[in-house]
Formats: C-alpha cells, sequence, structure tokens
C-alpha cells in the first residue's frame, strides 16, 4: 500500500494560481486606498481584525511509536470515508468545495470527526510507513523462496546435462541466481528502524480492517458536477 495517492479537482489551473493570486492582492490593496477614509479627512479609523485563534499544535512523541487508540481513529476516518462513498450512488458527485483546497477527503472527514489534523497526518504518515515494511517483508520472503526453488531446479538440470557445455552453461546461470539469492539474505537481514517494528507490532491486530479499507486512500476524488 504507499504514502501522499488522491488526484485534486481544480478548476483553477495550478500554474495560474500565484498569478491569481498576486492579482487579488493588487485589486484589494487599491480598494482600500480608493474606499477606505482617511484619519485626517476625519473619518473613524478601521477596526482590527480580530486575531485568529491558534491552532491546535501536536507534537509527536519521540520515540515514534503510534498508540492503538491512534490508530483505531485513524481506521474509523477510512472506513467513515469508505461508507460515506458506499453510499452514494453510481455516477454521484462529491459536493465540489473550495477549488483552490488541497486536502484529501479523509482530512475533512477528520476534522469533521474531531481530530487534530496534525495528529491524523502524522499517523496516517506511521501507518502506510509500516505497512510498506510489512510488504516489503513479505516481498523478499517470497523472493528468496523463488530463487532458492530455481538454484535447486538448475542443480538437478545439471546434474543430468547430458554434455561438458551444457553444464558449464548451468553452472554459470547458478552463479548469477546464488549471486541474487545472497544479496537478498543480506537484506533481509537489515532491521528496519526501531519505531517501524514498533509501530508494525502495534498495527497487527489492526491488519484486516486496514486492508479492508485502506483502498480508499487509492480512490481518485471524483470530479464536481459542471456549472449550469
Amino acid at each position: 500500500m504507499s504514502v501522499p495517492r488522491v488526484r485534486y479537482h481544480r478548476r483553477v489551473p495550478r500554474r495560474f494560481v500565484p498569478f491569481v493570486a498576486l492579482l487579488g492582492a493588487a485589486a484589494l490593496s487599491v480598494g482600500c486606498r480608493r474606499g477606505a477614509p482617511s484619519p485626517a479627512a476625519g473619518g473613524a479609523a478601521p477596526t482590527p481584525r480580530p486575531a485568529e485563534p491558534a491552532r491546535t499544535v501536536y507534537r509527536p512523541p519521540g520515540d515514534g511509536r503510534l498508540s492503538k487508540a491512534q490508530v483505531e481513529a485513524y481506521l474509523g476516518v477510512l472506513e467513515k470515508l469508505k461508507l460515506d462513498r458506499g453510499r452514494k450512488p453510481p455516477g454521484s458527485l462529491l459536493a465540489p468545495g473550495d477549488p483552490l483546497d488541497l486536502e484529501g477527503p479523509d482530512v475533512v472527514v477528520a476534522r469533521g470527526r474531531g481530530l487534530n489534523v496534525s495528529e491524523y497526518l502524522w499517523v496516517r504518515e506511521r501507518v502506510l510507513e509500516a505497512e510498506a515494511a510489512a510488504l516489503s517483508e513479505h516481498l523478499m520472503t517470497a523472493h528468496l523462496a523463488m530463487l532458492e526453488r530455481t538454484l535447486e531446479e538448475l542443480k538437478a538440470r545439471r546434474a543430468a546435462a547430458p554434455d561438458e557445455g551444457s553444464r558449464r552453461l548451468l553452472a554459470e546461470q547458478m552463479a548469477n541466481f546464488e549471486a541474487e539469492a545472497n544479496r537478498t539474505r543480506r537484506e533481509s537481514r537489515e532491521k528496519e528502524p526501531e519505531s517501524v517494528r514498533a509501530n508494525l507490532k502495534t498495527i497487527e491486530p489492526f491488519l484486516a480492517r486496514l486492508e479492508a479499507a485502506g483502498d480508499v486512500l487509492d480512490q481518485p476524488l471524483p470530479r464536481a458536477a459542471p456549472a449550469r
């Protein structure tokens, strides 16, 4: 399964975003200069805008380890998103939002469930990292098993070869496969960081649910309905 993977619909092409933002800022500046009364002309001073509330900051644990509660909350987001999409009839579209909003639909669901978005994103990254480590280990084990089976077959063929030329050719093939098997064994002995191995153990009880719900992150975001 792999990190970052959702396409987002944009009505404004990305390459024009800085230009559009610059035009908007310039228009706002001109409007303020033309319309706002100056203190010298006797107009009231503009009311200062209230400060925006500070966003909740999430500080990840120093050891980089997930808790089961975090994995459960992450799964809740994926399962809610998958349920919402499953309820939509074929061909239905998600409600259009801000065309410049780069948030994924899972982040929107996480915020709607009252989760700290910074924490959610950190948890998502750690879960995907642990899943990738598990998949890599599984593929490496399968690859090594295939190489060892092939080597056994080549040994048997070499023993039954009718001439020296065939035996020499099979010996060269065996040397290549043996070199690949040794490389794979060395890589399999390289351990993941302690935090990744710990997180892999944490998500093990949830693997079936992660497998069932995780594909929702791979699904493209439906396009918004065209304006009429």
